[in-house]
């Protein structure tokens, strides 16, 4: 082999490793947050909801026209609390390609005369939201926003409406029904793909988020802003993302955070 040869058997292998390097440099740039919310207090079967209106249709669901603002698992586990990163102005290179594979619509189902699910939130700049009615009788899908327009749409059995919101919120956003006045539900609309709603279990994650250090929020429907410990002021805490999973453990809720009880 030849000086040339070796020269450029020499340079492909540098760009190699160094491809290698950077390829290990950027995926060592993204971790995870974890986490797991559990209610203090005892555990209660949700109330019933008065079924006041098209009861030969809605009737037939009353096991889950339930007030579902307060949904503990077994082992005391709190369901639906809206985790968010509050920056709302990250760079196209701050969000992970893995969040290009996501739905191009986030959908709420009215289904059984209640929003399913009861929290979603949803990627403004990448999502529409869904709604669609899979009831036999009709729904008057609302959802009243601050920085987008309002929306007040009758749905029809089998009908949908599909909305891009053009603008990020900065809380939740209360979704209704103008026909059935137990229906509730939240929808979180955001400038970036990086939240999670808490399961069953009251477990979370939020995948990939970019290293540093970042402010994060907290909602709950009983409590609003949830300072589910006494340093997270308005349930907002700086936390440094490290490569890797960052978990911040079993995180107990009172009951006075929720019901001022």
């Amino acid at each position: 082999m030849n000086c040339t040869k070796l020269v450029i058997a020499g340079c492909l292998l540098g760009l190699s490793l160094a491809s290698s390097a950077m390829e290990q440099v950027q995926a060592a740039e993204w971790g995870n947050l974890t986490g797991q919310f559990k209610f203090t207090g005892e555990r209660q079967a949700p109330a019933k909801l008065d079924i006041n209106r098209d009861q030969e249709i809605c009737g037939k669901f009353d096991e889950l026209i339930v007030d579902q603002g307060l949904v503990t698992g077994k082992d005391g586990g709190l369901a639906n609390v809206f985790i968010y990163l509050r920056e709302s102005r990250l760079q196209e290179a701050q969000i992970h390609s893995s969040y290009d594979k996501l739905p191009a619509s986030v959908t709420i189902e009215n289904k059984g005369c209640i929003f399913q699910p009861h929290v979603a939130g949803l990627w403004v700049k990448r999502q529409k939201l869904q709604a669609v009615n899979k009831d036999l009788c009709a729904h008057g899908f609302q959802v009243k926003a601050y920085r987008n327009m309002s929306l007040n749409q009758l749905l029809p059995p089998g009908e949908k409406l599909d909305h891009q919101f053009e603008h990020g919120e900065k809380l939740p956003l209360r979704m209704s029904c103008s026909i059935h006045p137990w229906q509730e539900g939240w929808l979180v609309a955001l400038d970036h793909p990086y939240f999670a709603t808490s399961d069953d279990s009251g477990r979370f994650q939020i995948q990939n988020l970019p290293v540093g250090e970042w402010e994060f929020q907290l909602w709950h429907e009983k409590a609003g802003y949830l300072a589910a410990r006494d340093d997270w002021k308005r349930g907002r805490f700086k936390l440094k993302i490290k490569p890797g999973t960052t978990d911040l453990g079993v995180i107990p809720v009172s009951p006075a955070l929720l019901t001022g009880k």
